[in-house]
């Protein structure tokens, strides 16, 4: 029931003043998407609603919140069943996805609120959603699922939203479009006019204009003030000195007021109000058990006759509350000045709502009345259950309760820790991770196998965490291959890693934490060889990538991809957001620095497409900023000046460890637009920042931006002098990308250092060395000409100027077509033996094998391509930095569709079938290949189906017609595609070439199947 109190409208009063040019702009939100009413306490924004929502007729779904409801799944919980109250079933497939919670792996943030879309389009009349007290809702993923929703909310839904403060995510657009009306203290508090009407109705005396425009300036018209001054008055003895003495910002009066009313109550109904002050609602079972006395129905009516700021939440006058103006008041005095009693208060309150079963609610008030051995109990007992969709407020409660309490609570105290992981308080986490481990360890003998088993595992788990955060990676490999012999799939540490919202970027991006690359390539060999049959683990998976990122800064690039394609192309793998982030990005870096400029940003797009979390904005702006940057180093300024207006980022920004890869990208973007004395401030400022963290790879990246926008704005000494510095720290760990990424103007300066420096004699030796091994890695990959790789249709090799490969035997251009085929990846010699020679003799398949790859090199070696099929670790694969391959522009291509609007549909369209072409690997009969051309030919009809659709839908027949005969030509006994095309041709009035479709179709069917057309198919043409 207190849940269901807050989806009723609250109980409105006969109103004493008529505010008709209020109503009228709460009547003109019907022609907005939102409205909102945004005031602080006491301007009547609650009275307002409900006055509205019950004169206007309209389908109404009312929300109140409160501070319980600061979670994703619970806020959209109640606004769906909100509406569930007067639309039956509605809300049906979205009630599963929000059961699951927030980071649950089978939905997301976008997904949920697609799917309320689709049911709220559905719904035949207006309907207004009411959202009362919104400033309660602080979680980021309530506020970007509340824009997604405005952004595509249908015109005959309207939501009013309430709130002491504005709102907390962009409205800008939405006021500027018209879709969106504003009502602010202006349009809230009384009129002069309405102070005079007030107290005319409200009480008996007479007041003189005068005394009335005194309290109208003292209070501005503040409605809670006047309504107080009203009680207080009735009750004095000098009206006009009570007057004088309300003066002061409105808490003063308030404070004063509420003094004065307060003062004049009966003992025992000023005791019932302040004890019951500590309930956010209340009925009187809860009231009697809070104070200790009975009768409590007819107190809470006896206020309610004596108008106190008491506020029935159901037409039945079963659940109350207070108005927060009053609650605030009476819970401050009865803290300060009986804290005795505020304590019992709680603490009985808890009782009642735990008993109850209001676990949440119970917590809330053992925590407001210090009861901390019973939140602790709470938390233990409910822990699971409230993880399910109360993670965050969980959190709160836990970070709250002494240590003393949660010391003999293994559970308890393990979510503390990880909750200290979150916020980074790393210093807490290692001495409190070893006691609890001592501790535990103990208790083997003494409580169930199977219990300490799990709980040993997360604590090692915990102590791994405790090792890595003192960047002792040696223990932390120790105790994570503990932690995972003792801990089962539901241990708290692998759901936490298996679930779907970012993550502290310590913990995925390794190498922005430890320093010793050296030492963390050893850690990541030995915990990738340890989980090599668990690809899905969720703390296995990021390392791969970390692996990567060491071999690509060492500039070992081949093996850096072949890690990657290790773990990103094995069977069976489907990592979570933020592991796939991880990878893509590091595979993107890698296919940049090899030249592969289009395959960098096509992995960027396709990881776009990938994100299913409820931090999708936090993943998308990241990858955006990613996007940017490949932007500025292939020079295309202009995406990065459009970015610059958009990312809502500033060069004034506090540089903060969550932003600074953005705010990195920030830096590279202001110097690429000419805005150097803004690059240089934020960089200063992240410079100190990240070497206060002694965060060393990014130090090195903000020196090296330092170096080069300095350069750029022709300050060569201090250029020089943040490259030295860039070096020194560099060398020890063996950086050369950092340098080497920044292009060809970081080559010049680090010329310039080594001319300049060499020749004097002066500078560091050491530097000055590594300053000439990092120029020795520039234009490593420029030499080689690019090679061009067709597979679909008749696979096709060759160069940028035209030559192309001509293959000495039909093996030998099966093995390339086989190599391309896998894409880079490594492939063992007894697969390809199976594969192409799969009836020869073993011997005789070897022999043959051997030639046919000498036959193989020569040919591309007769074209300038020499060393692209390599022999590693027993396999061959294909180097895959010098080709463009049209297989990477197909999957560019099907990841830019949604993005592709209407007026470049057709030239799309025409991308997509020139470049299909005959199909993959066309006019061969490559058994190995046919999974991959029945896949390759099923996105493609698929595609022309979807541009068909909307082509069909703008009315541009002629067009659809076009992309259903494509479509027919790869699949043509496909019935559906067939009376799709006839019914377009029927809607271009053309009938005649529309029989001709049918002749075509029946013809087909009866030749094949022996069978007519489907009777829809006739009835199109009205044929019998």
């Amino acid at each position: 029931m207190i849940t269901a109190t807050k989806m009723h409208i609250p109980y409105v009063r006969h109103t004493l003043v008529a505010r008709t040019d209020l109503l009228r702009l709460l009547d003109e939100g019907m022609d907005a998407k939102l409205t909102l009413l945004f005031a602080p306490s006491g301007y009547g924004k609650t009275t307002a609603l409900s006055e509205w929502a019950k004169q206007s007729g309209k389908l109404v779904a009312w929300v109140s919140l409160s501070k319980q409801d600061d979670d994703w799944s619970t806020f959209w919980n109640m606004v769906i069943v909100s509406i569930q109250n007067h639309v039956e079933d509605f809300g049906l497939t979205i009630l599963p996805l929000l059961a699951e919670g927030s980071s649950a792996s089978s939905t997301s943030m976008e997904t949920a609120m697609n799917v309320l879309l689709n049911e709220l389009n559905q719904l035949p009349g207006e309907l207004v959603v009411m959202v009362d007290d919104y400033h309660l809702a602080t979680m980021p993923a309530i506020q970007n699922s509340m824009s997604y929703l405005l952004e595509h909310l249908p015109n005959h839904i309207h939501l009013y939203i309430a709130s002491r403060n504005d709102l907390p995510f962009p409205t800008a657009r939405l006021f500027a479009k018209g879709e969106m009306r504003r009502i602010t203290i202006e349009q809230l508090r009384f009129r002069p006019e309405e102070v005079n009407d007030f107290f005319r109705e409200t009480t008996e005396l007479k007041l003189s204009t005068e005394q009335l425009n005194m309290l109208y300036d003292q209070t501005e018209g503040w409605i809670c003030g006047l309504r107080l001054a009203a009680i207080s008055l009735k009750r004095s003895g000098n009206v006009t000195e009570s007057i004088r003495q309300f003066s002061g910002h409105q808490q003063h009066i308030s404070d004063y007021l509420l003094e004065e009313v307060i003062r004049d109550l009966p003992e025992a109904m000023r005791d019932f109000l302040l004890q019951t002050s500590v309930l956010s609602q209340m009925n009187y079972a809860l009231c009697e058990a809070v104070t200790g006395q009975a009768r409590g129905q007819q107190q809470l009516e006896q206020l309610e006759q004596l108008q106190l700021f008491i506020i029935p939440m159901d037409d039945q006058r079963n659940w109350y509350r207070y108005h927060h103006l009053l609650s605030d008041f009476l819970q401050s005095m009865l803290a300060r000045t009986w804290p005795e009693l505020w304590v019992q208060a709680n603490a009985r309150a808890a009782q009642w709502h735990e008993h109850n079963g209001f676990i949440v609610e119970a917590a809330e008030h053992y925590l407001a009345g210090r009861q901390y051995e019973d939140v602790a109990r709470l938390i233990e007992a409910h822990l699971y259950e409230l993880l399910g969709g109360k993670n965050t407020v969980v959190a709160r409660w836990v970070m709250q309760v002494p240590e003393q309490y949660v010391a003999s609570r293994p559970l308890v105290e393990l979510f503390y820790l990880l909750v200290m992981v979150g916020v980074r308080q790393f210093h807490n986490i290692p001495d409190r991770a070893e006691r609890l481990r001592v501790r535990f360890e103990a208790l083997k003998d003494h409580i169930d196998a199977d219990v300490w088993r799990m709980t040993m595992g997360d604590i090692y788990y915990l102590c791994g965490t405790a090792a890595y955060v003192k960047k002792d990676l040696l223990s932390t490999a120790d105790y994570f291959i503990r932690g995972d012999t003792f801990a089962l799939e539901q241990s708290l540490f692998i759901q936490g890693g298996n679930n779907k919202h970012y993550s502290v970027e310590e913990f995925e991006d390794h190498l922005g934490y430890i320093n010793d690359y050296h030492g963390a390539a050893q850690f990541f060999i030995r915990m990738i060889e340890y989980w090599r049959d668990r690809v899905n683990h969720p703390y296995a998976t990021p390392m791969y990538a970390s692996y990567a990122k060491v071999l690509y800064e060492w500039n070992r690039l081949e093996e850096a991809e072949d890690w990657l394609n290790r773990i990103m192309h094995v069977d069976g793998f489907a990592p979570v957001s933020r592991n796939r982030y991880q990878l893509f990005v590091a595979a993107s870096r890698i296919q940049q620095a090899k030249g592969n400029s289009l395959g960098a940003a096509t992995l960027l797009e396709q990881l776009k497409l990938k994100i299913d979390s409820p931090d999708y904005e936090i993943f998308i702006r990241k990858i955006e900023a990613e996007q940017v940057s490949l932007a500025v180093r292939q020079g295309d300024i202009a995406s990065a000046q459009r970015w610059l207006e958009q990312c809502g980022m500033s060069h004034s920004d506090e540089a903060t460890l969550d932003q600074v890869s953005e705010q990195l990208v920030l830096v590279r973007v202001l110097a690429a637009c000419g805005q150097f004395e803004s690059a240089l401030s934020l960089a200063e400022r992240l410079y100190h920042l990240l070497t206060k963290e002694d965060r060393l790879r990014d130090r090195i990246h903000i020196l090296n931006l330092q170096s080069m926008t300095l350069y750029g704005d022709n300050q060569m000494e201090p250029a020089l002098a943040k490259l030295a510095e860039a070096l020194r720290l560099a060398k020890p760990q063996g950086f050369i990308r950092s340098f080497v990424d920044e292009g060809s103007a970081m080559a010049e300066l680090l010329s310039i250092y080594v001319q300049t420096y060499g020749d004097k004699g002066a500078g560091s030796k050491d530097a000055l060395s590594y300053a000439r091994l990092v120029l020795q890695a520039f234009h490593v990959y420029d030499a080689h000409p690019r090679v061009h790789i067709r597979c679909f249709g008749r696979l096709r090799v060759e160069t940028e100027n035209g030559s192309a490969v001509k293959w000495r035997t039909s093996k030998t251009e099966e093995l390339m077509a086989f190599l391309i085929y896998h894409r880079g990846e490594a492939v063992s010699r007894d697969q390809i033996l199976d594969r192409l020679w799969g009836e020869v003799e073993v011997d005789r398949a070897g022999a043959q094998f051997n030639t046919t790859t000498h036959y193989l090199r020569k040919a591309l070696s007769q074209i300038g391509i020499d060393g692209i099929v390599q022999h590693v670790e027993g396999g061959y694969r294909i180097d895959m930095s010098q080709l463009y391959c049209d297989l990477d522009e197909w999957d560019r291509l099907l990841a830019a569709q949604a993005q592709i609007d209407d007026l470049k549909l057709r030239d799309y369209a025409g991308e997509i079938v020139q470049l299909y072409g005959e199909g993959f690997m066309a006019g061969t009969s490559y058994e190995w290949a046919e999974p991959t051309r029945v896949r390759l030919e099923s996105e493609y009809v698929a595609t022309l189906l979807r541009l068909h659709e909307r082509e069909e839908k703008k009315g541009q027949y002629d067009a659809a017609a076009e992309l259903l005969r494509q479509a027919l030509v790869h699949d043509p006994l496909n019935e559906s595609i067939h009376e799709r095309l006839i019914r377009v041709l029927v809607m271009a009035d053309d009938r005649i070439l529309a029989i001709k479709q049918y002749e075509v179709l029946r013809m087909l069917l009866l030749t094949e199947f022996g069978i007519k057309p489907k009777e829809t198919v006739r009835r199109l043409l009205d044929i019998n």
